[in-house]
């Protein structure tokens, strides 16, 4: 089971099931998991899928994120990497997001 081992002085503010959609041979992959929002970073650890999805980068990583259909949260980093997550409680990781100061476009 996906859990976050919290670092010195981190706080979670909030955490939901998700899933990361990745390619795979050119076509969308979910591979669900929880994407943990901290007042330090954003970590996404696969329950199932692939391990590849799981990612984890600092707030000060994030460029933005913006919402597409059904709340789909298209995620960018400053370096121009993207991640596409979706989810039924994705209007929960939104309001986390923003909480933390991860601007929305």
């Amino acid at each position: 089971m996906a859990k976050l081992d919290l670092k010195d002085n981190e706080k979670l503010i909030g955490e939901q099931q998700a899933s990361n959609v990745k390619k795979f041979m050119f076509l969308p992959q979910a591979n669900p998991g929880k994407l943990y929002v901290t007042d330090q970073r954003i970590v996404f650890k696969a329950t199932q899928g692939r391990a590849s999805s799981e990612f984890e980068h600092t707030l000060e990583e994030i460029d933005s994120f913006k919402t597409g259909v059904a709340n789909t949260i298209n995620l960018t980093l400053k370096n121009g990497t993207s991640y596409k997550i979706t989810g039924m409680f994705n209007k929960k990781l939104i309001s986390y997001m923003e909480e933390v100061g991860i601007k929305r476009i």
